[in-house]
This record gives structure tokens, sequence and C-alpha cells, in this order.
């Protein structure tokens, strides 16, 4: 394999048996292909192959399907970036830059959304504390979900609670969640008001 500083020498090189190539076809085909077959050699060697690894067009349907699996399965644990890109059989820089692509947030901002949007039923649909809810959605603590809720919803989700529920008693018609929500999590998107930063996730 060709060095970066090998790089740039490599095309007169392969032109050069081109060249001899050329000169050879007629006499001795032979010699000719061996000619040729090094001038690819040569540009093969001198091309840099990380690019050709990235995962240009995002994560591939499977991938995003066991990614979000194994999130909406684990939402109650911590979920690392490592974790992620195993299962889809990446490394770690791949995953994070094709599921940029696919999802067009990053994995940290994706899963802190998942979380709150558990969150949010939890607080709608049941009595349960803070702190349960909090550990319920991989939260580090009460005061962990408090902030991130706080940053992302505008809101105390105790506050958050009790406008919902006096939403709902004064307007029981109107459904306390989009119902397209749920199927929004199986379709890969997530609406977000803003990116979440790689802090908002529960350690």
């Amino acid at each position: 394999m060709y060095e970066p500083e090998q790089r740039d020498g490599s095309v007169p090189i392969a032109v050069q048996l081109l060249r001899r190539a050329c000169l050879a076809l007629d006499m001795d085909p032979g010699v000719a292909k061996r000619e040729i077959r090094k001038a690819l050699e040569v540009l093969l060697d001198s091309v840099p192959r990380t690019p050709f690894d990235l995962p240009v067009h995002g994560l591939a349907p499977w991938q995003a399907r066991r990614v979000v699996d194994h999130v909406l399965a684990n939402l109650d644990a911590p979920i690392r970036v490592e974790q992620l890109a195993a299962v889809t059989r990446l490394s770690t820089s791949h995953f994070s830059r094709a599921f940029k692509l696919s999802f067009r947030i990053s994995p940290h901002a994706y899963i802190v959304g998942l979380r709150l949007s558990h969150a949010r039923a939890l607080l709608s649909d049941s009595n349960e504390q803070l702190s349960q809810i909090a550990a319920a959605c991989g939260f580090a603590d009460q005061a962990h979900f408090s902030r991130v809720f706080r940053r992302r919803v505008g809101c105390a989700p105790g506050l958050w609670r009790r406008e919902r529920r006096s939403h709902l008693l004064n307007d029981p018609v109107t459904p306390i969640e989009n119902p397209a929500g749920a199927q929004a999590l199986h379709h890969h998107r997530f609406d977000l008001p803003h990116l979440a930063g790689a802090d908002d996730v529960a350690a």
C-alpha cells in the first residue's frame, strides 16, 4: 500500500506503464497485459480506501430497524453509540455518519427524543412518581430527567403533567398525544423541537 506521500507519484508511474503496454500491444500482447495490470495496481494502491468504506447512503433498512428495536427495548438503560454500531455491524464512526444521513439527527438526539416521548406517555397515562418515570426512561435520576425535559419541552415535567391533565378535563375530545406518534417510532422519524446535546443521554 502506498503511503500518502507516495500517492502523488503514482500517476506518472501508471502513465509510464501504460505507455509500455501500448508499445508492446502489437508485438507482445502478453507483455501489454502485464503492464496494464501493473498500472491498475499502482492506481488502486494510491487511492485512500476509507472513503469507499463509508456508508454514504445511510443505514440499510435492516440496520435502521435493528437500531430502533434496540433503543425501544432498552429505554430504561444506558445506550451507547458503540452498542448501536455493533447491531448494525459498522464501526462507531461509520455508524454515526450513516445514522445521521438516515435519521437527520445524531444518535444521541434520537435516543433523547424517544426517552422524552416515553416519559410524556407515562406522565399522561400514569400516576407514577417523577423519580420512577426518570428511571423507566433511562435518565440518570429525577434531576437529570427534569433538566432535560425542561430544556426540550419548555417546562418542568410535573407542570407539564398538571397542564396536560387539566386540558384533558376541559377538552376531553382532543387526544393527549398524536395518534400517529407510536407509528412514527417504527418509521424511524421523530419530530424534535431542536437537537439534543450529548449530555442529554443518561450515562
